[in-house]
């Protein structure tokens, strides 16, 4: 019988370890406790939710993944994410998940939890600071278009001072820095 050679390499890991001091014990139950949360120890990874999903293959982190990480409490990783603020919202996942965990809205409250840490997308804060300051996310620029139509260069009856206004008091506004 032949002696077979002793392997000096360390061995081939699939995924990154895990830092166990790293994890938030209390993520998974803030996560838990808000109103679309009250499911999510349901999951049992079964990917239905990445199998719906018409952009996973194109995320790090697949949707039943991104739960995961919330149920081992990996807060920084899931807030830092950026397939947090690309998911399209068209709640297929949370449609077809066999054990109604909601997988849309826990993206919400996530989205929530990170810009409430400061963690916005530039391109997502420009779009709120728009919004907070037109009262509206599309300004009519190309008047001429309209005008070629046989419409009124301006919106007839647009009035955005009283979107504005509350926009500006509410939650969104505070973290944009648009409250006066």
């Amino acid at each position: 019988m032949a002696k077979t050679e002793e392997k000096t390499v360390p061995p081939v890991t699939l995924v990154d370890p895990i830092e166990l001091s790293e994890l938030d014990r209390d993520f998974r139950e803030e996560i838990h406790s808000m109103p679309n949360g009250e499911e999510l120890g349901a999951c049992f990874a079964c990917s239905t939710c990445t199998a719906a999903c018409p952009i996973a293959n194109s995320w790090d982190y697949k949707p039943h993944q991104l739960v995961r990480m919330i149920l081992l409490g990996m807060r920084k990783e899931v807030l830092a994410s950026d397939e947090i603020w690309l998911c399209l919202t068209c709640f297929e996942c949370q449609e077809r998940c066999p054990q109604n965990v909601r997988v849309t809205d826990i993206l919400f409250d996530c989205k929530n939890l990170a810009a409430e840490e400061g963690r916005i997308p530039p391109n997502v804060a420009e779009l709120g600071k728009e919004l907070v300051e037109q009262g509206q996310l599309y300004v009519i620029t190309a008047d001429w278009e309209r005008e070629d139509l046989g419409l009124e260069p301006s919106l007839p009856g647009l009035q955005t001072e009283e979107v504005r206004n509350m926009l500006k008091k509410s939650r969104t506004g505070r973290m944009l820095g648009e409250d006066d």
